[in-house]
Formats: C-alpha cells, structure tokens, sequence
C-alpha cells in the first residue's frame, strides 16, 4: 500500500484534506459519499452552494459548521495537545444551556453541514454524552459527530452509542501502531486498554448490524508514527466494518499554540490568503463564549457568549466581522493565534 510515503485515498483508508481522488475516481468517490447522505444533508449541500453562488467567502446566514465543547477536561496528557497549557476554567456544559444552542441550531439545520460534539477535552468525560446526543440527533441536527480517545469506550457505552444511533460518526484517535510509539504520544493511556476498547467496539457494531456511528479510526501523521502508518493500517483494516474508516491527519499546531511536528508542509500554499473558516466555522465553549475558529481552543477571538447574544447575532456581529475584514485585508499578523497559525488554508 505505501501510504507512508504516497499518502493517497484509497479504498477505507483517507487521507485528511484529500480525501477524494481527482478525476474519474474523484467524481464516483463524491457520488458514493452522497448516497450515504440523508435528504435533509443533500438538500443542505444544494442550498449552501445556491446561496454561495461560487464565492466561498461569500457569508451565509448561519455557519456550516458548528463545535460544541461539552467539556474541556481531559484525562491524558498528549504531546501533541496545547490542553496542559491552557489557562482557562474547566468544567462542564449544563443542559439550559445545550437545549438551547440545539434549539437555535434545528432553526438553521438545513445550513449546517456537520455538528461535532467536542472541544479541547474528552467528550465521554461529561455524564451526559450519550443524552446530549440524542437531544441533537432527535431536533434533526445533521451529520453529528464526536472524537474520542476511547479511554472511557466500555461495553455499556459502546452498546449505547451504537444502539442509540445519533451520531453520524465517531472519531477514535490511535496515534500508533505499537505500545511504544502509542504511549509515548498519549500521556496516560494504556495500549492494550484502548485496543480492546476499539475491537470490542466494532465488533458490537458489527454484532449489532448498525451502520452509525461510522468509525473513523485516526492516526496523526508525525515523526513519531510515519513509519507505522502502513502497519496501523495492516491492523486495523481487517475489522472495520464496511462504511468504516481510516484516516491518516496531518498533525495539528491549533494555530500555533504547539510546536510544528508536521512531517512536511508540502502541502501549504507559497501564498497565504484570508482564512475560510472565518465564513464557515462557529465554536462553542462549555461555559457558553463563541469564537470564530475551532483552533482558537483558548478562545482568544471570543466574539461573546451564547444566551447574550443569539448564535445568529454573534456569527454577523461587528466585532466577527472586523477579524473577517482584517483577514481580508491581510492584516492577520494582527490577530492571535491567526498570527501563527499554520492550518488557516484546510
């Protein structure tokens, strides 16, 4: 397979940010991902690109793509992760406040493209994970999804998760394909724990005969895995079920926040232009501030809180649109974390 040195989609296994093939290849793998969607998804995808009209930072009414952090508490301690430097309070999203970022959210549904449950923390670590789920899922939230590091991934909340079915897709984050390099990367976490947390988890799903979550099983591409990125592949294949997932993801540096471990950066451009996710992305901490990124995880472009301001009224406020006129203008030097940020073009 070589995908450690040709990183290219190919059958289960994607590669983040080229996760479709050009050409004839390209246009059956967008037909087959489309087929998966449900209507209300399609029919977002239609009424997004109408009202865009080819421009991509032409502003919608409401973003496309939502984070909620229901928590920032974490259990390990990543090398690659800015969470043990991070200053602000920790703590945990009360349902008021959920409710009413999903009620907002349903308004919009038909401009949303994907909802993750997930900020700077781990997910499973708030009580009502599964509970907050099937609110969104049950108010018609499309694509809902969540990344774990299956630390808390037992049978019971397996078997809930997959039986519930409001998630769309699970991110299960396995830096490694050995306990060595694994352990090593994530602080705190015990290898052959998390494996017979993840076997056990697809093969209830497969037991089960769901389709959802889709488990998509990720590694990060940095100098600690490149060379087990072919062998965490040979691994893990065989157990996935059909519409499973691998994806190999560039390492981030959440806007600079962490050193640059990336094994390349082929892939930047020479040019750098204004940041999309400025017109695409709205982030949501656990004690309600918005911020215009999901890289800025210590929230220094809060534009607000959520229950002062509607969702609506902070995504087209003054102060969002000065950072958006800034990046236009190419003044993003002016602004942290964008002033270092090294994902601004995915």
């Amino acid at each position: 397979m070589a995908l450690a040195t040709e990183r290219r989609t190919k059958g289960q296994v994607k590669v983040f940010s080229r996760t479709v093939e050009p050409g004839p290849v390209g246009v059956i793998q967008r037909i087959t991902a489309l087929a998966r969607r449900r209507p209300v998804e399609i029919a977002g995808v239609l009424a997004r690109r109408v009202l865009r009209r080819g421009d991509p930072f032409r502003l919608l009414p409401f973003p496309q793509a939502v984070h909620i952090e229901i928590t920032n508490h974490c259990n390990l301690k990543c090398l690659m992760c800015p969470h043990g430097t991070m200053e602000r309070e920790k703590g945990f999203m009360d349902e008021s406040l959920f409710r009413s970022i999903i009620d907002e959210l349903a308004e919009h549904k038909l401009l949303l493209e994907n909802v993750a449950l997930m900020g700077l923390g781990e997910p499973l670590l708030h009580k009502d994970f599964e509970r907050f789920a099937k609110i969104a899922a049950d108010s018609g939230i499309p694509n809902l999804y969540a990344s774990t590091n299956a630390t808390l991934l037992s049978e019971e909340r397996s078997r809930r998760i997959i039986e519930d079915g409001s998630l769309n897709r699970l991110i299960i984050s396995l830096d490694g394909a050995s306990k060595e390099t694994f352990e090593k990367i994530r602080v705190g976490a015990n290898f052959d724990l998390i494996k017979e947390n993840v076997m056990r988890f697809l093969d209830l799903k497969r037991k089960l005969g769901k389709k959802r979550p889709q488990a998509t099983l990720q590694i990060l591409s940095m100098p600690e895995t490149e060379n087990e990125v072919d062998e965490f592949c040979r691994i893990w294949l065989p157990h996935l079920c059909p519409e499973d997932e691998i994806l190999i993801k560039e390492v981030d540096t959440f806007g600079g926040l962490v050193d640059d471990r990336r094994p390349n950066t082929e892939v930047e451009p020479e040019k750098r232009y204004a940041c999309r996710q400025l017109w695409k992305d709205f982030s949501i901490s656990w004690d309600g501030r918005a911020t215009v990124c999901c890289k800025d995880v210590f929230y220094k472009l809060s534009v607000g809180r959520v229950g002062d301001s509607s969702l609506s009224a902070l995504w087209t406020s003054k102060k969002w649109e000065s950072i958006r006129r800034i990046h236009e203008q190419g003044q993003w030097g002016r602004l942290k974390p964008c002033n270092d940020c090294r994902e601004w073009y995915v």
